[in-house]
């Protein structure tokens, strides 16, 4: 017997509820295992349940699967709400990314004083009224349908109906100048297996209060209370700007999402599995859809983000691994950037942006999945495709941490350094040690080249180039770097004059300061 999803986590929002979210809207029942004490937590860790030594954590469908993303991917391919096709599916993505980014503002809320609270409830509504909501507002009066994606109702409106109720707890009448988001709050809250959890005694968790606050500090021995400088400020400024919003700034603290560690039975037939069979065909769909080609008539991809490696940079390495060449546009000024945002390319406001078969996407993870389901970098099935995405999303944890160093003052760059080797060292990569050991394969994934092993060979070499000698106790990762720097796509892209960029310098710092007005 299948049986129920079992979650891991606090008997509390976080990371988990639009898990809980989305299992509701599939009408699938779950059980739910809450961590009250250390000895729990830790108990998890010494099974090996947690792969990245992180909650939450979901057993669906014989699989313990960490990594929030990637438990809600699997979930939403597998009852049919992550859209008919690529396209679709892309598009899902990019909402999802927009809101996932708008909700971030609102984790941390409940771990604030009460100074700060006031003044993170007027930057949640500045946000969400100034930038988020109107962009879905557009959507869904030029869509002219009920739902964000398609005729359908999909994940992405299951994760925007949960941020806008959650923006209505910090102020009630925050819709009041949408009328298109008052209609779909409306027509969503019907929905029968929405309509089910929205009600008293549903698996729904209530606004976070004291004693969620203090079982989570409890539990994970938070380590959130770290002195703030002013370089390290004007970093989350610029994630904020360039779509890296897992952490923020307030009063002398760094909130971290990587800090916290917080990072099925039968149902309907899973869309997910064909998805990767249909890259081949996208461009004819697209065409046959009469969507407007893209004005660089040679049908490359066209990159636009700072001359520089930051979120663009896992895109270069992909698209290079695929064989699939592409032209770059960089922004060098401020004017630019104001211009591509005026001109409403830059759907929430942000860099990276990537042209590509007619649609000008945003949100990194989104482009990333785009291309690796078109390029048939995704695996063969909806299991393997759950592997990949975990492995992917705890490499780009630890990438975080990586892009973050150039932003370092002077004072701080050994500390964060040797933060670094400790995360690499003792929670990343003796993860892919042991899965290349097991797995015995050439490969993290099923028996072929994937998105997992890409992204994981871009990040020992961006740690290598901090640390030579990272890899001296990991035969596996060493052998695995050898051979995928062999892969004759992946060799080209190594070899100088490629599209590869160099390691971030103070030039690259400069710039982005100047255009981002952070100086």
């Amino acid at each position: 017997m299948a049986g129920k999803p079992k979650l891991y986590y606090f008997d509390g929002r976080g990371k988990m509820e639009s898990i809980r979210w989305l299992l509701a809207a599939a009408g699938v029942e779950f059980e739910e295992k809450f961590l009250e004490t250390r000895e729990q937590y830790e108990k998890l860790l010494q099974s090996g349940s947690l792969l990245f030594q992180q909650v939450p954590l979901v057993e669906i469908d014989g699989m313990k699967m960490v990594q929030t993303r990637a438990i809600l991917n699997y979930i939403a391919a597998k009852y049919n709400l992550y859209g008919k096709d690529l396209k679709e599916r892309a598009l899902i993505d990019m909402y999802v990314g927009g809101t996932e980014d708008l909700m971030g503002f609102i984790l941390m809320f409940p771990f604030l004083s009460a100074e700060d609270k006031e003044k993170q409830r007027a930057l949640i509504v500045q946000k969400a009224t100034s930038r988020y909501f109107p962009v879905y507002e557009k959507v869904l009066k030029d869509h002219g349908q009920d739902f964000l994606v398609g005729n359908s109702f999909s994940w992405a409106d299951v994760h925007l109906l949960e941020a806008i109720l959650m923006v209505e707890e910090k102020k009630s009448d925050v819709l009041s100048s949408f009328p298109q988001l008052q209609a779909f709050k409306r027509r969503i809250s019907s929905i029968p297996t929405i309509k089910k959890f929205l009600e008293p005694g549903s698996q729904r968790k209530p606004v976070p209060d004291d004693k969620y606050v203090e079982t989570v500090r409890r539990v994970l021995r938070m380590y959130y209370d770290i002195k703030a400088n002013y370089a390290m400020v004007m970093y989350l400024a610029i994630m904020t700007k360039l779509c890296l919003e897992s952490q923020f700034y307030s009063k002398g603290r760094i909130f971290s999402v990587i800090g916290y560690g917080w990072k099925l039975p039968r149902g309907r037939r899973s869309s997910g599995d064909k998805l990767g069979r249909e890259g081949a065909s996208v461009r004819q769909r697209l065409s046959s859809e009469g969507i407007q080609e893209l004005s660089n008539m040679s049908g490359k991809p066209r990159l636009v983000y700072i001359n520089g490696r930051g979120r663009m940079e896992p895109i270069r390495w992909l698209l290079a691994a695929a064989g699939v060449e592409f032209e770059e546009k960089f922004v060098e000024t401020k004017e630019q950037l104001e211009k591509l945002v005026k001109d409403g390319d830059l759907l929430f406001h942000q860099l990276p942006m990537v042209e590509i078969d007619g649609m000008k996407m945003v949100q990194t993870r989104a482009i990333l999945s785009y291309i690796a389901g078109k390029y048939n970098l995704y695996g063969k099935d909806l299991k393997e495709r759950a592997l990949i995405d975990m492995y992917v999303e705890g490499i780009t944890d630890l990438m975080q941490m990586v892009m973050m160093l150039p932003f370092s003052p002077a004072e701080a760059k050994a500390k964060n350094l040797a933060s670094i080797e400790e995360k690499a060292t003792k929670r990343y990569f003796p993860v892919f040690e042991k899965v290349l050991k097991q797995h015995g394969q050439d490969f993290l994934v099923g028996n072929r080249f994937s998105w997992a092993d890409v992204q994981l060979l871009e990040v020992i070499l961006a740690v290598e180039e901090k640390i030579p000698a990272v890899l001296s106790g990991f035969p596996q990762l060493q052998a695995f770097k050898t051979k995928m720097s062999n892969v004759p796509t992946i060799k080209k892209f190594l070899q100088p004059g490629s599209a590869r960029k160099p390691p971030p310098d103070d030039n690259y710092v400069a710039t982005v300061m100047s255009i981002f007005n952070l100086n």
